[in-house]
Formats: structure tokens, sequence, C-alpha cells
């Protein structure tokens, strides 16, 4: 938007930027007709509208507002809500079903939106990118969160949660490494929806900085009803898992980070239940 909404608003001139709307004050006796104000104020607002969206590529703003209801519709369906609003049970069949639905929602629609956009999937950094900034730093990441991974997955909050299929992974190796491929999917689809399609949606739109931070905050949001401290952590962690995309030009890092962190923590809980290959 131009920035000569910052000077303020005056009669009859429409918003371009981003500032304080100017007051509003009352009419005097001898004002014009209200009702043709109104409709000269709704011009206006109309007007505003439109200036909501000024790059003209009307694609590229229903693509946007395809991703908000994506996302709506995964928390319902896929996780946690299920969860909360059901009372679904930890099993594998609640699990496979959040992972089809992560599947559907996060991957392949993104996919198809992008196709429809016209532009290349080889955007989302499907590719290994610099590995020797990557790898590292993902391995190094991962190997530091254990120990914390460990500490809370002594905690109620999370021994209530993970793993998401119950007791079935830990009941023999076969299961574990069965779950650790079925939870790969669900990781490369949360990541190729925020630090791919969500990322590089915003970037051109509102610059690099504010398209990472911008999916920090989508991803944070998604986290809604999960164990609190893993809601609160998810902001600070998707900025760093937005950096290492960009900084990689890859999501595979991005991936990796997260599934580590997710099969640790299904691993601990296992273990602190005595469900791990009793």
């Amino acid at each position: 938007m131009r920035r000569d909404f910052a000077a303020g608003c005056r009669p009859g001139r429409r918003i371009t930027g981003a500032s304080a709307f100017p007051p509003v004050t009352a009419h005097p006796p001898n004002s014009p007709d209200p009702s043709r104000q109104s409709r000269g104020s709704f011009a206006l607002l109309l007007g505003d509208a439109r200036d909501l969206f000024p790059h003209g590529d009307a694609a590229v703003w229903l693509a946007l507002g395809a991703a908000v209801l994506l996302q709506v519709a995964f928390w319902y369906y896929g996780s946690p809500g299920p969860t909360l609003l059901k009372a679904a049970p930890r099993t594998l069949e609640t699990a496979l079903y959040a992972v089809g639905w992560a599947a559907a929602l996060l991957l392949l629609a993104p996919f198809a939106i992008w196709w429809g956009l016209g532009r290349s999937v080889g955007e989302f950094g499907l590719r290994p990118g610099d590995w020797r900034l990557g790898l590292p730093v993902a391995l190094a990441l991962a190997l530091m969160s254990v120990p914390a991974l460990w500490m809370v997955s002594d905690w109620q909050i999370f021994r209530a949660t993970y793993p998401w299929p119950g007791a079935w992974p830990g009941a023999s190796l076969g299961n574990l490494v069965a779950w650790a491929a079925i939870y790969l999917v669900y990781y490369a689809a949360f990541e190729l929806f925020y630090r791919g399609f969500l990322l590089r949606l915003f970037e051109p739109l509102w610059g690099l900085r504010a398209a990472i931070w911008l999916q920090a905050v989508c991803a944070t949001l998604i986290h809604l009803g999960k164990p609190w401290p893993e809601t609160v952590l998810a902001l600070p962690a998707s900025l760093v898992l937005g950096l290492i995309a960009v900084r990689t030009r890859s999501l595979f890092w991005p991936v990796l980070l997260h599934f580590a962190i997710g099969m640790a923590t299904d691993i601990a809980s296992l273990s602190r239940h005595g469900w791990l290959l009793p």
C-alpha cells in the first residue's frame, strides 16, 4: 500500500497505507443528507478493499485464502481437533487418519494450487540444497533437544498426547520402524506447507523477512490445543526452521530436524510408559 496513508486520511480520501484511521465526529445540525454520505462512505470502503489486493493477481490472493482454509481444515480433521473436539482415542487408526489428512491438505493440495498458479514446485526446495550447512545444523539441533525432550516426556500433558498411536509403535521394532516411515510423511507434509508453500506464497507479497515471520505465526497457531510448552516453543522453532529452509534452499533439513524431534519425543514417551519394546 502507498505511503500517503501514513499522513492520515482526509475526508473523501481512500486508505492506501498503514496508519491510524481518522477520528469519528458527530454530524453538525446542518450536515448533508446522511444517506448520501453513507453511499459515499461505502464507495470509499469498497475502494479500500480493492487496495488490500495491490498486485492485481487475483489467483495469488485466492491461493492465500485457500491456504487459510487448508490450515483450518487440518486443525479440525487432522490434528489436534479430533482429539480435543471428539475425544478420539490414541490408536493406529486415528494416527493414520491424522497423517492422511496432513498428506491431503498440507501436501497434495498445495502442489495442486502451485501448479494452478503456473509456478514450479521446485521453488519449495525439493532438493538437498546446501547440505554442508543443513546436515550439521539439523543434527546438532536435534541432539541438543534430546535432554529437554526426555525431561518433558515425563510430564503428564506429554504422556497423554504422544505417541499418536498409543502403545502400538513400541510393541515391536517392526512397528517402530513402520511408525517412523508414516510419521515422516506427516513431517514432510507439514514442512512443505509452512516452510515451502506458505513462505514462498508470502515472499513476493510482503518480502522475505515478513514471510518467515508469517509462516512461523501460522505454524504456531496450528499447535493450539497441543501441550502448552510445545505451543509456546513452536514460534521460535518455526523461525529457526524457516531460516534453515531459506539459507539451505532446501526443505530436506527442516524435515529431518522436525522429524528427529518428533520421533525422539515418541520414543521418550514410549519409554516413560514402559511401552518401548517390552
